[in-house]
């Protein structure tokens, strides 16, 4: 058994586990990552973070979803950012990377962080839905009655179909009110479950609106954990860039566990 300081953030209702190895001294097995963040058996999260050493950024974010299979994570940007300027690594600022490539940060006044995400090229039609890549798969549906709708059962179904075969898709269903409020649910690949929110579900929700329904930056979106503010530049040639997502964090506890 290994002693590890750990940091529980939840951000928007995503929770996780982040860890310091930028001694790069750890390394965690698909059952390790899978027992720390069982709710039941384990400390409780929708996924690992590591902060790791970058050569040439700030530092370097490693991400595991609950089933320890690697992703990015919108959300777990902003707890990363967060523990950063608690350790002292960054100010107000920052440049880092993740599995998608380099991103940049600000820690906003407000306490808000606010943080760049890569350009869309394309959102592609699939029949009435649509799919998109904001750093990780996103296929996005509109529904009526989101309170009420079934999004385990239907998320399920497009994250296992044939369509998104063998890597599969996280699946969100949004809901546009007649005075244009959008509010978004998700069920998440690798959590395979629906999840409370998600910085790149909300970015993809928030795109997509954008095209469907000419919306204009910047798009508020509600989750169930709480609210979203995606920013873009929406371009004519139908792409996206200078995208850009602000929100809350917070730092729930931290202490040691084994492993």
């Amino acid at each position: 058994m290994t002693k590890i300081h750990f940091y529980k953030y939840q951000a928007t209702g995503n929770d996780f586990v982040l860890v310091d190895n930028r001694e790069g001294n750890l390394s965690f097995s698909i059952s390790q990552i899978s027992t720390l963040c069982d709710r039941r058996f384990g400390i409780g999260a929708d996924g690992l973070i590591l902060l790791e050493k970058d050569p040439q950024l700030d530092f370097r974010m490693i991400y595991h979803n609950s089933d320890g299979s690697q992703s990015f994570c919108g959300n777990g940007c902003r707890a990363i950012i967060h523990l950063a300027h608690r350790l002292g690594i960054i100010g107000n600022s920052a440049t880092f990377s993740a599995h998608d490539g380099r991103h940049t940060a600000q820690i906003l006044p407000n306490g808000l962080i606010r943080f760049s995400l890569n350009d869309v090229k394309t959102i592609e039609n699939k029949g009435e839905d649509f799919y998109i890549n904001t750093g990780t798969d996103h296929h996005v549906r509109f529904v009526k009655d989101l309170k009420g709708y079934p999004v385990v059962e239907e998320g399920r179904k497009i994250r296992y179909s044939d369509l998104y075969k063998p890597k599969g898709t996280n699946a969100d269903f949004v809901e546009v009110s007649p005075n244009n409020g959008v509010n978004f649910r998700i069920y998440e690949r690798g959590v395979e479950d629906e999840t409370y929110s998600s910085g790149s579900g909300a970015t993809a929700c928030a795109l997509v609106v954008a095209k469907k329904f000419g919306h204009r930056s910047p798009i508020k979106l509600g989750a169930r954990g709480g609210q979203l503010e995606v920013e873009f530049e929406n371009r004519q040639n139908g792409t996206f860039s200078n995208i850009y997502i602000t929100g809350p964090v917070e730092l729930v506890f931290e202490t040691d566990t084994e492993v």
